[in-house]
């Protein structure tokens, strides 16, 4: 079982370094966007899998108040990305009007 786990263990750290490479490369902020909740995500099972290899309880209210957490910045993300098309659509029909 220690052996299944750390190669888990291994498979998220490599997502969550590909997730890095996405975030710092990203061309766009969607690409980021996405990378952030791959990260949130992953970081979500380490902590799963930490409660599973050394079998305690402890760690189920750390992981619901980072996947809550995760959720709410992707959450508000893409209401301020929303915000901010909405607003760029509005000035380029201003100016077309003009």
């Amino acid at each position: 079982m220690d052996h299944f786990l750390q190669i888990l263990m291994g498979a998220i750290i490599l997502a969550i370094c590909l997730a890095l490479v996405r975030l710092f490369r990203g061309p766009t902020v969607i690409d980021r966007l996405l990378a952030f909740d791959g990260i949130a995500i992953c970081s979500v099972g380490i902590f799963a899998l930490l409660s599973l290899w050394w079998e305690t309880e402890m760690y189920i209210e750390l992981i619901l108040v980072y996947s809550l957490l995760g959720f709410v910045g992707t959450v508000a993300m893409v209401l301020y990305l929303h915000r901010t098309i909405r607003v760029r659509e509005l000035r380029k029909t201003q100016e077309e009007e003009e």
